[in-house]
């Protein structure tokens, strides 16, 4: 066995490890949920509740190191998608996409079924469909993909490599995401993009479309992607172990999160009787929603709580950040990958130009192709739908741009 061989290995045996630890926390929640919280006391209600919130943090950091880890290692980016398909004509990482959405959504819908998970409480099904939203957000968000070097998963783990023009991309993404969110540009995105909204009760698409059973909506979408995936050249790059398995791995990571913060949505009512009001709480579902992976507001939380850290919390969201950062950190210095780099100057204007973009879309749309992309379509909202689809115009757009600039220079 090569060297290089051994160091893949101990990589792979780290991940396996990873997801089996991912579902030992789950099983740890849900163990919390079988105790007589009438005859605790509150400090030991408390207890619970705080127990619940470190393994969630665990969680967090666990699943966050598993798509770091995948990710460096891989390549894998929907951006270089994009740049591939407009440049070399082949889709073997969109086909790797695919494969991510086709085991997010089987695994997201069986966990909702069994009631595991209530996604109808996720931001993607129960938020108003602001379509404008949706697609000037998406189609932002995928031009800044293109110009930062990668979307919002792949420019983390190029800093955590040691690439400083992907850093300047993730500085700029979180100035522009904090301040969609809380700062100056939050009055444009609540006071305009906000008001075009259309009233749907919920975005879950079989309740958009109640006459259609919503296994067949399931089944369609499935046998869409394994077309997809199947009707791939001979000659392409996706034929092979590599790519398939990319997008396993990383489609597991979005299910593993559903079930974690799942179970701690189920489990908090059953322990805190007193404090929980029910699902409409407000508060309740900032803090214990169901949710999985996603950058646009995790990036920005997690700079508040560096700099703000007397007066935050860390959460599921930070600690995810943190997980992608050293998990792709880890797998760098082990594979021998980790290497300091400084781009050309003009490269860094394009870091900051498309992280600027990304930050303002992805927040403007509710999320990047991670959070809409592959949390958001494994709910099968049509927001999500709506939005994944002009990022990949965006970033389609924006490649194309892009190679018409270098072939005039």
């Amino acid at each position: 066995m090569s060297k290089e061989n051994f160091r893949e290995g101990i990589v792979a045996a780290l991940v396996v490890m990873g997801f089996v630890g991912v579902v030992f926390l789950v099983y740890k929640i849900k163990a919390y949920a079988g105790l007589d919280s009438s005859s605790m006391s509150d400090e030991e209600i408390a207890a619970v509740k705080s127990a619940i919130h470190n393994t969630l943090v665990w969680g967090g950091l666990l699943i966050g190191g598993l798509m770091g880890a995948i990710v460096q290692r891989s390549k894998f980016c929907i951006a270089a998608a994009c740049h591939a398909r407009v440049t070399i004509g082949d889709l073997f990482q969109t086909r790797s996409y695919a494969m991510s959405l086709l085991i997010a959504i089987l695994g997201t819908q069986i966990l909702y079924k069994m009631g595991q998970v209530d996604i109808q409480y996720s931001i993607y099904v129960s938020s108003p469909f602001t379509w404008l939203s949706y697609i000037i957000g998406g189609f932002t968000f995928g031009i800044g993909i293109v110009y930062a070097g990668g979307c919002a998963s792949r420019i983390l783990v190029r800093s955590a490599e040691g690439d400083l023009g992907a850093l300047v991309s993730v500085m700029a993404f979180i100035l522009t995401s904090g301040a969609t969110l809380w700062g100056v540009l939050a009055l444009i995105r609540v006071d305009f993009f906000n008001s075009f909204t259309i009233a749907f009760k919920s975005q879950y698409l079989p309740d958009i479309l109640p006459a259609v059973p919503w296994w067949l909506i399931l089944l369609t979408l499935e046998l869409v992607l394994v077309i997809f995936m199947l009707v791939a050249p001979k000659t392409s790059e996706w034929w092979g172990w590599k790519w398939p398995l990319t997008g396993v791995g990383i489609g597991l990571t979005i299910v593993l999160a559903w079930w974690l913060n799942g179970a701690a949505h189920k489990a908090l009512p059953l322990i805190d009787s007193f404090s929980y009001t029910g699902p409409a709480d407000p508060a309740l579902l900032q803090k214990w929603r169901p949710k999985s992976l996603t950058f646009a507001l995790a990036d920005a939380e997690s700079f508040r709580y560096i700099i703000l850290w007397t007066g935050e919390t860390i959460n599921f969201a930070i600690a995810t950040v943190f997980g992608v950062l050293g998990g792709s950190l880890l797998a760098a210095l082990i594979s021998g990958t980790f290497n300091w780099v400084a781009p050309p100057l003009v490269q860094f204007r394009y870091s900051l130009v498309g992280g600027l973009l990304m930050g303002f879309g992805a927040v403007l749309a509710l999320g990047c192709n991670i959070g809409q992309g592959l949390s958001g379509i494994s709910t099968m909202a049509l927001g999500s739908i709506l939005t994944m689809t002009f990022i990949a115009l965006g970033a389609m757009a924006g490649a194309k741009f892009m190679l018409w600039q270098v072939m005039r220079d």
